[in-house]
């Protein structure tokens, strides 16, 4: 990951967080609030009992669902390549008295992360698309697992990828199969993101030494978190969520996300 995504994301960070403090009010009362409906009922299948489980969240990002694993009573590490992201997270957190641990780290690397010690690692949406080798990071992902351990993720659907998303009218920007790197320059440096297909992730996942126990092909409900449609949720209640009829937009009638849960093999 180069030092232009690191600049980019210490940039925006002090900004970004003040956006998101509703997503961390709404955690308070339901934690599982901090996790899409379909992405919370794969962690329940497969870590029932979040209390005392080790939980690693690399590319944290926003930490909402660090935030919320803690709430959930897992001892959790927060991972960003981002200093300013962390530091930010890290205020929250003291704030109200929450024990996490926060460490700056390449989500590829997970250096200064132990072998064999967590019972889980969990990515959110936004993750994918600054890794350039997906393979080096899943192998550390499997690396930092006890045997039986489970990672589990969301991201945004690859097949949406190709698409221009910025109005409600469907257009192709890109082929499919044309996965980056995409380069491009801003006020901090440059910075390079990817595309990866699906056959990329699994590909990845099945070579790194996990076995893949659960798929699912989703859109966030209207009052997730992550409304998805729509930057915040009093932009989507301004709009009575009519981005989520199919029939205003037909972005609505396909799947905006897939998630996954897989277990390291060998348990």
């Amino acid at each position: 990951m180069n030092n232009g995504v690191m600049n980019w994301w210490n940039n925006r960070s002090d900004e970004y967080y003040v956006n998101i403090q509703n997503g961390i009010d709404d955690i308070f009362d339901r934690a599982d609030r901090a996790f899409p409906t379909v992405v919370w009922e794969m962690i329940r299948k497969n870590v029932p009992d979040l209390r005392g489980k080790r939980v690693l969240v690399p590319s944290s990002g926003d930490n909402i669902a660090v935030f919320g694993f803690h709430l959930l009573g897992a001892k959790v590490t927060s991972c960003d390549i981002s200093e300013r992201q962390l530091y930010n997270a890290k205020q929250v957190a003291d704030k109200y008295g929450w024990a996490i641990q926060f460490i700056r780290q390449d989500s590829m690397e997970l250096a200064d992360i132990p072998s064999n010690a967590y019972d889980l690692v969990y990515t959110s949406n936004g993750v994918h698309v600054w890794i350039p080798d997906l393979l080096k990071m899943y192998g550390n992902f499997n690396r930092v697992l006890k045997l039986g351990g489970k990672y589990i993720m969301f991201e945004t659907h690859p097949f949406c990828r190709p698409f221009d998303t910025s109005s409600t009218e469907i257009r192709v920007k890109k082929p499919y199969t044309n996965t980056g790197p995409f380069v491009s320059e801003v006020k901090t440096g440059t910075i390079t993101e990817f595309g990866w297909r699906i056959m990329d992730l699994f590909n990845a996942v099945f070579d790194s030494g996990f076995s893949i126990m659960h798929m699912e092909e989703f859109s966030p409900g209207k009052e997730e978190y992550d409304n998805y449609f729509y930057s915040h949720h009093q932009e989507a209640k301004e709009d009575g969520y009519k981005k989520h009829d199919w029939k205003i937009n037909p972005w609505a009638a396909l799947p905006q996300c897939i998630g996954f849960s897989a277990r390291k093999a060998g348990a």
